[in-house]
């Protein structure tokens, strides 16, 4: 064989191993992106498909059709009105809480009195938002009732409360032992 020959077979088998290897770099990038885009499809499978709508009742009425939601907003116009006081003092609770607990140094009988605040801000709140619920649901008709519980469940967050988990656990743990 001549050396032109050895040369040129050497260079197909050069050629032949760097076609593998760039055949084998786009599949690895191929089943990375792949990878990346059925994480991302999955995360946002599970979320709200609705955002900026609160699975409550309030929300529930404004996702009516415009005749019905006119209806209900012009029968709880009243207690809509009466609840933004109430939101805007537990706003200002929350925010004495966050300066207690960054106050230096921190003084835990004023954190304690600011969480009470708190507390009584989101009871006020909540006693005027079951006003609110009350007066929505009267104005439902029984299908739109009916309804709600499936359109909540649709929209509700589907992360799981922190506090509920060691709860489960006990509850886990007593079924284990029976």
């Amino acid at each position: 064989m001549t050396e032109t020959g050895i040369r040129a077979g050497k260079a197909w088998q050069l050629r032949r191993w760097s076609m593998l290897l760039l055949i084998a770099s786009l599949a690895l990038n191929f089943v990375i992106v792949g990878l990346v885009a059925g994480s991302i499809w999955r995360v946002r499978a599970h979320q709200p498909p609705i955002r900026g709508v609160t699975p409550n009742l309030l929300g529930y009425a404004a996702s009516l059709p415009q005749e019905r939601r006119d209806l209900i907003w012009t029968a709880t116009a009243e207690q809509r009105q009466h609840i933004r006081p109430f939101r805007r003092d537990i706003r200002a609770a929350r925010e004495e809480v966050m300066h207690a607990i960054a106050a230096d140094p921190f003084d835990g009988d004023k954190f304690a009195a600011a969480q009470g605040r708190l507390a009584e801000a989101y009871n006020r709140a909540r006693a005027a938002v079951q006003e609110l619920d009350l007066k929505i649901i009267v104005e439902l008709t029984a299908q739109e009732r009916r309804a709600f519980p499936a359109w909540r469940e649709q929209r509700r967050p589907s992360g799981q409360n922190l506090l509920d988990e060691p709860d489960r656990q006990v509850n886990d743990h007593n079924q284990q032992t029976k």
